[in-house]
């Protein structure tokens, strides 16, 4: 069975390597990195080459309307990350979610009652967003088209904001989940205080982890968040329990 990761740019990606050492007991099983102009050529790589594979920004939204058929949580979400090809057609799921939920269990963070504020609503930020409803947070979003981040918000029956409210809104903030391109700069570091914990889609570093860092909130970059999410992934592909301790290694969570 042959699987990939898709997305722009995505030779960075962390994917491969850890679904390799989750199967190296089966060497029918393999992984590759496919980098992707559009969400078609994505879908025709699919079913061309593969069983199934994941999918990355940015194409998760779009990746979602071309599926031949979506999962409800898929279907809520409006994204995809995880597809399965089967007999030529595309059947596309989202385990984002769980890469959110289970970041925060890992470190015994319950996020019932607390006062969440997401930074970005594209595929990923969707997901992050589903996940905090889904696990009792109360949720500001908060996206530079104000208009998408309030559609999405209706469907959550959570808040919306505009970047300009940022300041003020982390005066009252808990958890903040930043899903922003690695190199986008929005929070100034006298805006965060020590108490707050920050959930970071990026695992090569962002602005906001560094100032978070310097005064000393509690970090959780995206290394666990596609670790965990990898972990289902895993079993929805092949119907086995994978080597978590292996794939934990590929990621340094180890």
């Amino acid at each position: 069975m042959r699987f990939c990761i898709l997305g722009n740019p995505v030779a960075h990606s962390k994917s491969p390597a850890m679904f390799r050492a989750a199967y190296a007991a089966f060497p029918e099983l393999t992984y590759d990195c496919n980098q992707a102009d559009t969400a078609e050529e994505c879908v025709e790589i699919l079913k061309s080459r593969y069983d199934g594979g994941n999918i990355t920004a940015p194409f998760k939204e779009e990746v979602f309307r071309l599926a031949d058929e979506t999962t409800e949580t898929a279907d809520f979400i409006g994204a995809v990350n995880t597809v399965i090809v089967s007999q030529g057609r595309i059947i596309a799921d989202n385990c984002d979610h769980y890469g959110v939920s289970e970041s925060f269990r890992e470190f015994n963070i319950s996020l019932k009652n607390k006062s969440c504020l997401l930074l970005g609503v594209g595929g990923a930020g969707k997901a992050a967003a589903y996940a905090v409803t889904k696990s009792g947070g109360t949720l500001t979003i908060v996206n530079r088209t104000v208009q998408k981040a309030e559609d999405f918000a209706k469907k959550l029956n959570c808040n919306a904001a505009p970047v300009s409210d940022l300041q003020n809104l982390l005066k009252t903030t808990d958890v903040i989940i930043n899903t922003l391109y690695s190199g986008i700069d929005i929070v100034a570091q006298d805006w965060l205080n020590s108490n707050q914990i920050i959930l970071d889609a990026s695992y090569i570093g962002s602005p906001l982890l560094n100032k978070a860092k310097k005064i000393n909130c509690l970090t959780i970059d995206g290394r666990y968040w596609v670790f965990h999410q990898a972990v289902y992934c895993f079993s929805k592909f092949t119907g086995i329990q994978p080597d978590t301790e292996a794939m934990r290694k590929t990621v340094q969570l180890l």
